[in-house]
């Protein structure tokens, strides 16, 4: 999907209810009583493009549990509507040309389809969830074994 199209099929939450989706997201998944949130997310650094934090919000999750990419792509057709945000890195720490081609404090509404369609568009690490809050899915940058490394949390 090109990316005219891919911003057609989107809406983007204005920045207050986009930090009330994001800060509800971190209270009912991540673990924010962990060292490792405290110093690497909580904590944010100044960067030459703003304060940004150093670590992944993944890493943090409460009771995560590894899937694959695959059975995050099967889940997609009765998934719908959900939201999506990425961890808010500062340029300075990403090498990929044109690495955010929306805000790095977007939150992102769409039918999971489309998301799934125009992913690439998208930052590499990037956190799925419903107005439910029941559950999360997450794509990581990582790889093991030549595989995606992709998480889930909730009842889903």
């Amino acid at each position: 999907m090109d990316f005219d199209i891919f911003s057609e099929n989107i809406s983007i939450l204005d920045s207050t209810d986009g930090e009330e989706m994001r800060s509800r997201y971190i209270k009912t998944f991540v673990d924010f009583d962990k060292e490792l949130y405290k110093t690497n997310v909580e904590t944010k650094h100044e960067f030459t493009d703003g304060y940004c934090y150093t670590g992944y919000l993944w890493d943090c999750l409460i009771s995560p549990v590894v899937i694959s990419q695959e059975h995050l792509e099967a889940m997609q057709e009765r998934l719908g509507s959900v939201y999506v945000f990425w961890d808010i890195h500062s340029s300075e720490r990403i090498s990929i040309e044109d690495y955010w081609k929306f805000g790095k404090d977007s939150v992102l509404k769409l039918d999971m389809n489309v998301l799934m369609s125009g992913k690439y568009h998208l930052p590499e690490d990037i956190y799925i969830f419903d107005k439910s809050f029941d559950w999360t899915l997450i794509l990581t940058h990582e790889y093991t074994d030549s595989v995606r490394f992709c998480l889930k949390s909730g009842s889903l």
